[in-house]
């Protein structure tokens, strides 16, 4: 028993020198630029489950999830919705669930992850530079084949669920109630805030993660993790140069795209991956390292 990935595409807009166009539903209208090249392939008789991960959805209800089974109802009409809203590690997760819920049901199931990064930040910010918008989008199907997922673990590490935080949501009038010019910069105060000192600490975290996870698996042949910032991603793969599997960097090309940035990494390397072990692996948001092995 196995499941394959027999789709995949992925979508990214990224200009560090300019502000991305802005527009109401963007990480909906995002999602649909990779899921559409998708959809318009015969789909499967036994599609069950549509899971659909953001770090800042264009509204928390209806979800990303909802939005898409609504316009495009007649294939999502009668699958399960799973929305995932973990931040950057929820790319891996996303993809983790969809690999399980395809294998236990012996069924097809769509994983859509999208963000409007850049729009998550404040345009005064010198991080917003580092954010991209984009999205991903596969298909992943039951097969009788030993490819599949190999692996996975995840873990929150204590005091460390700070490093990112985006407080748009019920407190948010709180911190409204504290901040008499909010109006003049809402995302100053309400979009993505990076603690550099928890963020540390957390990347620190990185290898004993990885050696854990490959005691407990196998090593890699490609490792992909989420597109932070060139200079993390630089400083990373000089922590995983002595393991000589192949690194993957897109950072300096599609920014940080949050959740989709894994996603869109991987379909960088579409063709090349092939029968090989690809280790994807989120972090960020609430301190949580995720990772997959699958066996591509």
């Amino acid at each position: 028993m196995g499941i394959t990935i027999q789709q995949m595409e992925s979508y990214y807009e990224y200009d560090p020198t300019k502000t991305c166009h802005e527009h109401p539903k963007q990480v909906l209208s995002l999602a649909e630029k990779s899921l559409l090249p998708i959809l318009r392939v015969k789909m499967p008789k036994k599609l069950t489950h549509l899971i659909a991960a953001t770090t800042c959805p264009d509204s928390i209800a209806p979800s990303l999830g909802q939005s898409i089974t609504q316009k495009y109802h007649s294939v999502f009409g009668n699958c399960h919705v799973i929305d995932l809203v973990q931040g950057c590690a929820g790319g891996v997760s996303a993809l983790i669930l969809g690999s399980q819920l395809a294998e236990l049901h012996k069924s097809s199931v769509i994983v859509v992850l999208s963000d409007a990064a850049r729009k998550s930040t404040s345009q005064n910010s010198k991080m917003m530079k580092i954010f991209g918008n984009g999205s991903y989008a596969c298909l992943i199907t039951y097969e009788n084949t030993a490819k599949g997922l190999m692996h996975n673990k995840s873990r929150q590490y204590k005091d460390l669920v700070d490093v990112v935080s985006i407080k748009l949501g019920h407190d948010a009038s709180y911190v409204i109630s504290q901040e008499l010019d909010i109006t003049k910069d809402p995302r100053k105060y309400l979009g993505i805030s990076i603690n550099n000192y928890l963020a540390i600490k957390l990347l620190r975290k990185a290898k004993s993660f990885f050696n854990e996870f490959i005691e407990e698996s196998s090593l890699p042949d490609v490792i992909i993790l989420h597109q932070v910032n060139p200079s993390i991603v630089r400083v990373l793969k000089s922590v995983f140069k002595p393991y000589h599997c192949k690194f993957v960097d897109t950072s300096k090309i599609t920014g940080n795209c949050g959740t989709a940035s894994i996603g869109i990494a991987l379909h960088t390397i579409k063709q090349e991956s092939q029968n090989k072990k690809i280790f994807l692996c989120s972090f960020g948001t609430g301190g949580v390292i995720t990772a997959g092995l699958w066996q591509n």
